[in-house]
């Protein structure tokens, strides 16, 4: 049904298919990696987070833009615009998309692709592609099991790497996930740059206030 709301989780930020009513669980919190609040499954969406959240972004050297919301949401992802002369690279996503950070990416000339590192960034994935000319949004096939969105706008990719636009390239080094993934950028700091799907200080620990499951 058109019009319902696709729900997020408020732990990992990862937006689900659309239903009339919240998933009774998040498959992405209830993994051993992640965590479920003492206080239980909670859920947003988009219009709620849109209310008193928002996107900063900063330089972080020529061609690499930073994306964070504030306050802090869910495990503190942030993302990662890398600019080249095919079109930018949007490297993980965050929860929350609004008009004014889409506009900055556009700015920045026409975005060619979305590539995510591993699930703990999937989150708002499709509605980042959906904003910006429906781009192709990678995720390696070994975690394929953790797409909570599917859509038609996703590639998943199988092997050791895949080639993307601008001399960039993903490469399927294992770690948090089966799938997990950085990202070569060759031109990045000087030359001969990976950027990797690093999560805030402290990783993905629990806090005294959550638990695993």
């Amino acid at each position: 049904m058109a019009g319902l709301p696709h729900w997020i989780c408020t732990t990992c930020g990862t937006q689900f298919m659309e239903s009339v009513q919240p998933p009774e669980r998040c498959g992405i919190c209830t993994d051993e990696r992640q965590w479920v609040n003492w206080d239980g499954q909670a859920w947003t969406t988009l219009a709620d987070l849109r209310r008193d959240h928002r996107n900063t972004v900063a330089e972080e050297e020529p061609g690499l833009l930073s994306i964070r919301t504030e306050p802090s949401f869910a495990i503190g992802q942030r993302a990662l615009l890398i600019t080249t002369a095919a079109g930018s690279v949007l490297w993980d996503c965050v929860s929350l998309i609004d008009s004014e950070t889409v506009n900055e990416i556009r700015r920045r000339g026409p975005l060619a692709a979305i590539a995510i590192s591993h699930p703990h960034f999937y989150s708002s994935m499709v509605e980042w592609s959906r904003a910006l000319e429906d781009v192709p949004v990678y995720l390696h096939a070994d975690d394929r099991m953790w797409i909570m969105r599917p859509d038609d706008v996703i590639t998943v990719w199988h092997g050791a790497s895949q080639a993307l636009p601008g001399g960039l390239a993903l490469l399927r080094c294992g770690g948090h996930f089966h799938g997990s993934t950085v990202l070569h950028w060759p031109d990045g700091a000087g030359g001969r740059c990976v950027v990797d799907g690093g999560h805030p200080a402290g990783g993905t620990r629990p806090s005294p206030r959550q638990r695993h499951v």
